[in-house]
């Protein structure tokens, strides 16, 4: 084991301070610049030797692989298409036991050991051999700084701003390059940045600095625990092309139906006989509908020159990428992330990729909050409700939600397939929503007024006009359904009737659309994340790679809220 201690430093006595930095100092619209200047570097001590340790193994790998390429491997039986259906079978929509959010790879244990206590802004640790390695603290606030300015940290992007705006390199601790001088204090070449963001990526380390500045937030009090939780998901469009493979007849029975596709399939469809009759056909064509899936191309990490033969593993292009599903006729080849956060506040908690974009949104709903409890520990007693869309208003999930973690899940009904009932209703009554709303044979569908726990029916009366005179009073069929003199009809529905509305408190009441109401905080967070803290279009493929977008983006938000 090598312990790296660093060289001590000096504090430096005299600081040059450019014109332009003092202007932008004094802009009160440049939040940035403020943010740079007070970001508080020595929270992130453990973070910046774990980054210096997994830069040590990094280079080892890369000298390891170098050495392998020499050497003559036997190459890989597998067949392309043989890896594309064990890479479908290998997805959470086609396999139960992969799970539904993305998970972080293991680490490997460090192979040298740098004290944190030593590191600060423009002290890196001491190489044994080789050039001094770029500052940790310089590098992280590059890619913030750019996520601040609302550009996404991607190393292209913020190459371009390192190396146009000399005021944004100060800022984040870079000195400008003089021609022909290496400096380690120097603004990063792109090779640079991206083998920065490559490790971060691959360490977990974007998902360490978010869990920790979170954490931070809490212990400051600049955000306090709150007994609602809001989940929702949002997709992001994927940086890659689909396309569409026929599962075989022998697939489980599970696979979901995915709509069709103009994406030429791998294997081709059969000829069909001329003797077949319509039905035959139509069931044919239905049951052939059913066996086709949208899956990422299957490529190989390489740049070997007979991918066929040579010993490398097939993978998927875009490993997560999905069709998500927005409404009838409405779909996204697109990455999936499941999110959640406070409605008061409206803070965003935390972030996760989905392993399959194409998997339902309610899947996420459960692992994710297993998460988030782990990671912040604190929250678990003082959470008792969270507020989800339509796609949670399963039984089994909320009862799952209940047992497990003892809080209240809260949804709207969700009708779907559900049709409207028209037997047995009371007098005047012409049928019931799917949603549960009775609708009279004049068209006014009742509002809800309460539950009669003595006698276990919902109970519902007519609504009023714009003057608020009950509808009934100048109703063309009031003789056939209310024969009061004033008022307005009421009616009474078994709770046996309406199994999907909850009694103790119920979907269609205004105590629930007040709770519910808070929901729409997270959509305001998604635009933030999306569009204030960069841009919804992924420049990498990759669930990895993804999972690292996200963790940027919540990193970025809670660095701002801790300097605001």
């Amino acid at each position: 084991m090598i312990a790296a201690e660093p060289r001590s430093f000096q504090i430096p006595l005299i600081e040059f301070v450019e014109s332009d930095d003092l202007y932008l100092q004094q802009q009160e619209d440049v939040l940035w610049f403020s943010v740079l200047r007070d970001f508080d570097w020595r929270s992130f001590r453990p973070l910046a030797a774990r980054y210096y340790e997994a830069l040590w193994q990094f280079n080892v790998r890369q000298a390891q692989m170098a050495q392998e390429r020499d050497v003559t491997q036997p190459a890989n039986p597998e067949t392309k298409s043989v890896a594309t259906l064990r890479l479908l079978f290998e997805r959470a929509t086609m396999c139960e036991d992969t799970p539904a959010l993305y998970e972080l790879p293991a680490s490997a244990p460090p192979q040298i050991q740098v004290n944190p206590q030593q590191l600060r802004p423009g002290t890196p640790p001491p190489r044994l051999a080789g050039r001094t390695p770029k500052c940790f603290f310089a590098l992280l606030a590059a890619f913030l700084g750019v996520m601040f300015r609302g550009r996404p940290a991607e190393p292209e992007i913020v190459n371009a701003e390192l190396r146009d705006n000399p005021s944004f390199s100060r800022a984040c601790g870079f000195t400008l390059p003089q021609p022909g001088r290496y400096c380690y204090t120097d603004v990063p070449s792109l090779r640079k940045l991206q083998q920065f963001d490559q490790i971060m990526t691959e360490a977990g380390l974007w998902s360490e600095a978010k869990i920790h500045q979170v954490r931070q937030n809490f212990q400051t009090g600049r955000i306090h625990a709150e007994p609602t939780l809001v989940h929702d998901t949002t997709h992001y469009p994927a940086y890659s092309s689909m396309r569409t493979v026929e599962v075989p007849p022998s697939a489980p029975s599970a696979v979901p139906a995915e709509p069709e596709s103009t994406a030429v399939p791998t294997v081709d469809h059969p000829a069909e006989s001329p003797a077949d009759t319509p039905k035959k056909k139509e069931k044919l064509k239905k049951a052939e509908k059913t066996r086709r899936k949208s899956h990422p191309k299957t490529t190989k990490h390489c740049r070997c020159e007979d991918r066929q033969h040579c010993p490398h593993p097939w993978v998927n292009a875009d490993g997560g990428a999905g069709t998500v599903v927005k409404s009838t006729g409405k779909m996204y080849w697109a990455h999936k992330a499941s999110t959640l956060c406070f409605p008061g506040q409206q803070v965003l908690l935390d972030a996760v990729a989905m392993n399959d974009a194409a998997s339902h949104d309610s899947q996420s709903l459960v692992p994710h909050l297993n998460g988030l409890f782990q990671a912040y520990p604190d929250l678990k007693p003082a959470v008792h409700r969270v507020l989800d869309d339509g796609a949670a208003d399963d039984p089994t999930l909320k009862a799952t939600v209940q047992l497990d973690l003892g809080i209240e899940l809260c949804a709207p009904i969700n009708p779907r397939n559900r049709k409207p009932i028209r037997d047995e209703l009371p007098r005047g009554m012409d049928h019931v929503t799917p949603t549960g709303t009775p609708v009279c044979r004049a068209g006014y569908p009742l509002d809800f007024v309460g539950c009669r726990h003595d006698t276990n029916r919902f109970l519902f009366r007519a609504p009023e006009d714009a003057q608020g005179v009950p509808v009934c009073q100048a109703c063309l069929l009031r003789t056939e359904c209310y024969r009061g003199a004033d008022g307005a009809r009421q009616i009474t529905v078994p709770f046996e009737r309406l199994p999907w509305i909850d009694p103790k408190f119920p979907q269609l009441s205004r105590r629930f659309a007040h709770a519910m109401a808070h929901r729409t905080a997270i959509e305001r967070l998604h635009k933030l994340m999306k569009y204030d803290y960069g841009d919804e279009q992924l420049t990498k493929r990759g669930n990895a790679a993804f999972q690292a977008r996200l963790d940027k983006t919540v990193l970025a938000m809670h660095v701002m809220l801790a300097q605001g």
